[in-house]
């Protein structure tokens, strides 16, 4: 793909919704995806996000939860992965539930540079922005190589609509489906001096990514996930340790950015202490 567009910026175009759950459906026992019935379209690029409540949640829980898009347009999607109160909340929705979205919001991904093959490495829910951007990539005529990993052949929601887009290496820690081991595993025999990695996922698995992408000089994105109570730099909630001092806030100097601008921890002799 040829980049269709640089570096999202932090969305002043960003909405306030109040949209109905069109649907929910359920991909295995703590996954749901939920798409929302917008008719005049949420414009949004791959690795952008929303910040997602629903109406009839009154003070309990107060906050919106920050969720990576699956899709834009006039059924933007998201994937979520049951972990606390609001989504098991979510989780339950029917259909004309009326949520509260605000987006799209923080910067996308940087288009792949049109020299070199995108590698994308998922794991777990972490797989939404890397899809998005997967299913954009395949539509312009380009199919990237992915690794996309999880505990178990049960926490790898969309592998097989993965597959669809691109050329796919599966690892699971138990062995229950593709290679025995993590994803990191499988890095090093697909990484090139061509590659560009996307990643998403659990941190410490985005900074063994990193690392391997520093060893051996690849440009490398990740996609950060982070708290956060509004999702546009008034809450502070989502700073990240910054290479060159100080923080960086997923909401808007991300979620997606280049790797080497954070201090991973543990600290690497590459880069700085967190």
């Amino acid at each position: 793909m040829t980049p269709s567009h640089p570096p999202s910026a932090p969305s002043n175009q960003y909405r306030h919704l109040r949209v109905p759950l069109l649907r929910r459906e359920s991909v295995g026992n703590a996954y749901h995806v939920l798409s929302f019935e917008v008719p005049d379209g949420l414009p949004a690029d791959p690795g952008q996000f929303v910040m997602v409540r629903a109406t009839t949640w009154g003070n309990s829980p107060l906050l919106p939860r920050p969720m990576s898009l699956l899709t834009g347009g006039t059924t933007p999607e998201i994937l979520l992965k049951v972990v606390g109160e609001g989504t098991l909340r979510m989780g339950r929705a029917e259909p004309g539930e009326l949520f509260s979205l605000t987006g799209p919001l923080g910067r996308g991904w940087r288009g792949p540079h049109p020299a070199r093959q995108p590698l994308l490495v998922a794991g777990g829910v972490g797989i939404a922005p890397l899809l998005f951007l997967a299913r954009e990539l395949a539509s312009s005529g380009r199919r990237p190589l992915a690794i996309y990993g999880g505990r178990t052949s049960r926490d790898l929601p969309f592998s097989d609509d993965l597959e669809e887009v691109a050329e796919v290496h599966i690892t699971t820690e138990d062995g229950s489906r593709g290679l025995r081991g993590r994803v990191t595993d499988v890095l090093d025999d697909l990484l090139t001096p061509e590659s560009e990695v996307f990643t998403c996922g659990p941190d410490r698995m985005m900074a063994a990514v990193a690392d391997a992408t520093f060893a051996r000089d690849v440009p490398c994105q990740v996609s950060l996930e982070a708290p956060m109570a509004c999702g546009f730099g008034v809450c502070l909630g989502c700073p990240v340790p910054a290479v060159s001092g100080g923080y960086l806030y997923a909401c808007q100097e991300g979620p997606c950015l280049d790797a080497r601008r954070i201090a991973w921890y543990p600290p690497t002799s590459q880069r700085g202490a967190r």
